[in-house]
């Protein structure tokens, strides 16, 4: 009878043990899910600023590339017209810390083709995304804050504060 509580209780730690482990990695892999979200959502705003703000596109342009991506990829949700122009002000927002940003490098495209179509077509990693974005952060800029940070929070943030000191305190304090 001693033995089998013995057994019965190893049996419940090692449960124990395994359910901590995969809480853990279901953890860090929706952090990583995240980090890959946001980056992307990051180099999909740039794209849609450079080619809304400096680009050829037009006003109606959001909604009819949101209408295309819905016939390319049925059942894709989250890329709307309103989600377009939420990526837009999100990377607006946050241009800063975009070394090959057109605010950060005053460097504006002049010509009337798209704006980064070739380098947002190859897109297949965080590296690529980075190598897009060249993010490099200033010295006191939280990076794995911001990146754990879910993007609908970000952009109530960006919505409500007009200023960085603003956003810092109310994302890190």
């Amino acid at each position: 009878m001693e033995q089998n509580k013995e057994i019965t209780n190893l049996y419940n730690h090692a449960a124990e043990t395994i359910k901590n482990a995969i809480l853990k990695g279901q953890y860090e892999a929706a952090k990583g899910i995240n980090r890959v979200q946001l980056l992307t959502y990051f180099a999909i705003g740039k794209y849609v600023s450079l080619n809304t703000r400096y680009g050829v596109w037009g006003t109606g342009a959001l909604q009819a590339i949101s209408d295309r991506l819905r016939k390319l990829l049925p059942g894709l949700r989250g890329y709307g017209k309103t989600q377009l122009t939420e990526m837009r002000l999100f990377y607006e927002g946050w241009s800063f810390i975009d070394s090959k940003s057109s605010v950060a490098t005053d460097d504006l495209a002049t010509d009337n083709s798209s704006v980064m179509t070739d380098e947002l077509q190859y897109i297949v990693n965080v590296e690529d995304i980075l190598n897009i974005v060249k993010i490099e952060t200033p010295i006191a800029f939280p990076m794995d804050d911001y990146l754990k940070t879910p993007f609908t929070h970000h952009t109530t943030l960006l919505r409500k504060c007009k200023n960085v000191e603003e956003r810092y305190y109310l994302l890190y304090a």
